[in-house]
């Protein structure tokens, strides 16, 4: 009798952790290719199984050949369009771009959160110069990035609601490596 409830036991404990592998939150800036002497923008995607209250974002930008501009952050047409607070930073000598989100609905429950769905959020606006060399530019992030500051953490974090005294508990969001490709 033993046997065939350890058997169950195992089955369940594969299954729960199967479906945990395909379930959380994913965030990625697209692949793209780019000619030299123009200007584009780099659709950042997040697909997420939690429902988000903030997330801040910071992303490298970084090549050995390659000399990108980042010359700004945009929110129109995503799905933080609209939203509570959105907001960006450059640093361009370590190249760097941070963005963040927070909904204001600790404050109003009537503001909405980022609810489950996949499509971007934001969109990343670079110049590759007509002088520049052509090569790959690589789009990186997770819980290693982080944008400099002295007194401020602007490091890689995606929050939900809780019912806990602090309202917030950090999740996990898996960031998959992407690059601009300069032709």
């Amino acid at each position: 009798m033993k046997k065939p409830l350890v058997m169950i036991l195992i089955m369940m404990l594969t299954g729960l952790t199967l479906a945990d592998d395909n379930a959380g939150n994913t965030c990625y800036a697209e692949d793209i290719e780019v000619k030299k002497g123009t200007t584009f923008s780099v659709p950042v995607v997040l697909e997420n199984s939690d429902s988000l209250i903030a997330l801040q974002l910071p992303i490298y930008y970084r090549s050995e050949d390659v000399d990108l501009v980042c010359d700004s952050v945009t929110f129109a047409d995503t799905r933080l369009a609209g939203e509570s607070l959105t907001f960006f930073k450059i640093e361009p000598v370590g190249k760097v771009v941070f963005f963040a989100y927070m909904s204001m609905n600790q404050i109003d429950p009537n503001k909405s959160l980022l609810n489950p769905g996949k499509g971007s959020i934001a969109n990343l606006w670079f110049t590759a110069g007509k002088d520049i060399k052509s090569g790959v530019v690589t789009l990186d992030s997770g819980p290693h990035a982080f944008y400099p500051h002295e007194w401020i953490d602007y490091s890689y974090h995606f929050w939900v609601r809780t019912d806990t005294p602090e309202m917030t508990a950090d999740v996990d969001c898996r960031y998959k490596q992407s690059g601009i490709k300069v032709k």
